[in-house]
């Protein structure tokens, strides 16, 4: 006669059942009880929670990198005064931006609630043309005034 003891696993070996619950301890393996299946794959709601979450489930950031005015070359900036303060907005700037490009073009404007702001150019000749033929010119209202950029002193 044989000795074999009828254990658990064998059991379960033999019938293709899943465990108890109080006998697995996180699966994992070829069976995956566990976070993942035996193929590498997640269960369905942790890949859903994952997708919501981006990768690695933290935060996104602030957008892209160089976003804004400074995502372009100091050559091709040009600074903008003369318009009232707190007159910034979305349309304010689109339509400074075709205001711009009678001169080159323009790519980017950004005004601030100063009245100031700055736009870039796709080239420094087009920007050197904008300081020459719009400096002075007239925006509603407003007498522009356009420079050369600098950077900010510390």
């Amino acid at each position: 006669a044989q000795d074999r003891p009828s254990t658990l696993h064998n059991r379960l070996l033999h019938t293709r059942q899943r465990p108890p619950s109080h006998c697995t301890m996180g699966g994992g393996g070829k069976g995956g009880y566990g976070k993942w299946n035996g193929r590498g794959s997640m269960n369905p709601f942790m890949s859903m929670i994952s997708a919501m979450m981006g990768p690695y489930g933290k935060g996104g950031g602030k957008g892209k990198k160089g976003s804004g005015l400074r995502g372009f070359k100091h050559d091709t900036k040009v600074w903008i005064g003369g318009l009232p303060a707190d007159s910034c907005s979305k349309e304010l700037n689109m339509a400074l931006k075709e205001h711009l490009g009678s001169a080159g073009t323009c790519q980017f404007v950004e005004v601030g609630k100063t009245g100031n702001g700055g736009a870039a150019f796709k080239t420094a000749e087009e920007a050197q043309q904008a300081i020459s033929t719009l400096n002075g010119s007239t925006f509603q209202g407003s007498v522009l005034q356009v420079d050369v950029w600098t950077k900010k002193e510390a």
